[in-house]
């Protein structure tokens, strides 16, 4: 995997700082270190230092917590042009979570000093960087409002189709793959491995996804979308006659 300048970037419409200028790109540049990631490498760590914001330009990287028995939650899987990390003025702050590459990943490097830096060169930027952190806390506030008032079949569609859409454009008839692990989608929803393989099977019967060995293959759009717009608590999941709620 090549780093990718700006100037050639697929997703640089929607990126926080593609668009800019010439000039203030290419400061920005300056600003950040580029780094590439294989899958399965950490960005950072839950516990270290919040001196840094890193901003995706390709690829997925899932966002995860660790509890105390070593168990980890993805709380999200952000995708080009999401903000990620914690910036403290205070250095005795650390990270929240944890930060891992899902595909090959570049990402831009921010250290608080330099960033800084770059923002009294360029005041205009600051706004930019304000409306990006505040999307990503209306995604966080948006995924507690779904755990409190969605059932797991309708978050586990809204889900697919979130992941779906980080992977390409969704299309009607389109057959989308998947890469993700029964237990990697039940992280992102909040329950066991054994329920999300129940939730993925009645999905599979409403003909809203199918299967192709290990993959989650979205065949019906338009009926997944009616499923996570469902906001009644508790949707029953046949499973021998048990029912599986959030």
């Amino acid at each position: 995997m090549r780093a990718i300048p700006c100037e050639a970037c697929p997703a640089r419409s929607g990126n926080l700082v593609c668009d800019l200028p010439a000039g203030v790109l290419g400061d920005f540049r300056g600003a950040g270190v580029t780094m590439l990631y294989r899958p399965r490498q950490v960005l950072f760590g839950e516990g270290t230092p919040a001196s840094a914001l890193y901003l995706v330009c390709r690829g997925a990287v899932k966002l995860y917590h660790s509890d105390r028995f070593g168990r980890d939650h993805i709380l999200e899987v952000a995708g080009p042009g999401a903000l990620l990390g914690e910036l403290s003025l205070e250095d005795a702050d650390a990270m929240s979570i944890s930060a891992e590459a899902v595909t090959e990943a570049q990402v831009s490097c921010l250290s608080r000093d330099r960033l800084a830096a770059f923002m009294q060169r360029h005041p205009e930027t600051g706004l930019r960087f304000l409306a990006a952190l505040s999307r990503e806390l209306a995604v966080a506030r948006r995924k507690v409002r779904e755990l409190a008032l969605k059932g797991a079949e309708s978050r586990l569609a809204g889900l697919l189709l979130q992941l779906a859409r980080g992977e390409g454009e969704i299309a009607s008839g389109r057959r989308l793959h998947l890469r993700y692990t029964r237990r990697e989608l039940a992280e992102m929803v909040g329950v066991s491995t054994e329920t999300a393989i129940r939730l993925l099977a009645a999905l599979k019967r409403k003909g809203a996804i199918g299967a192709d060995k290990r993959d989650v293959v979205i065949t019906d759009v338009a009926r997944l979308r009616r499923i996570a717009q469902h906001d009644e608590i508790g949707v029953a999941v046949e499973a021998g006659g048990t029912a599986a709620r959030a």
